[in-house]
């Protein structure tokens, strides 16, 4: 009768559902644990952009075990893709789970810097369209100075655009020394007459 019962399916699902059912409770001194850890752990959350999270983690992991083990505590990083999920650290020293807080709001603000630093930008300066030909010098002489030393790449609109609009091209702190030095070069120059 039992090698009946093992092949009809039914039957077997039934007798999985009883065993599933029938799951041993914990044993005290663990619920005991749990009970004492949820009501001696401090939590706090930082909120910090998706794209971040990989600061916090580090390479393989490294970061975050580092920050656990040093504080004694547990970061819990939301999933790649989540939206507006904060990160939770948990630990039950709260002097330490502030101070893992406080360290990982650094490395995100570390990173944003970091950022913001190397990310090419580009700004755009408006200067006469008389002065153009000027400011750029015989063959380049009076810009290329200024794009070669800052490594930036300026851009003046063509002959037949009527445009006043130079764009600057590069990196944060270069392109505003583009612009102050491109600024010097048309104080240098006597007004246009119309």
């Amino acid at each position: 009768m039992s090698s009946r019962l093992n092949n009809n399916p039914f039957e077997r699902r039934q007798v999985m559902k009883v065993n599933q059912e029938k799951s041993r409770p914990l044993p005290p001194w663990m619920s005991r644990m749990r009970a004492q850890w949820v009501e001696e752990t401090v939590s706090e959350t930082v909120k910090a952009d998706n794209c971040l999270f990989g600061v916090i983690i580090g390479p393989g992991g490294s970061t975050m075990k580092e920050l656990q083990v040093k504080y004694n505590i547990r970061v819990l990083v939301p999933r790649k893709g989540s939206k507006d999920e904060p990160i939770i650290v948990e630990g039950k020293d709260k002097t330490l789970v502030k101070d893992a807080v406080l360290r990982i709001k650094a490395l995100i603000a570390e990173e944003k810097e970091r950022r913001r630093v190397t990310t090419p930008v580009s700004q755009t300066l408006c200067i006469p369209k008389a002065l153009h030909g000027k400011v750029i010098g015989l063959k380049g002489q009076n810009i290329r100075p200024v794009t070669q030393a800052l490594k930036i790449k300026i851009k003046f609109p063509n002959k037949n655009d009527n445009s006043d609009e130079v764009t600057l091209t590069g990196l944060p702190d270069q392109v505003d020394q583009g612009i102050s030095r491109l600024l010097d070069l048309v104080t240098r120059f006597p007004p246009c007459r119309a």
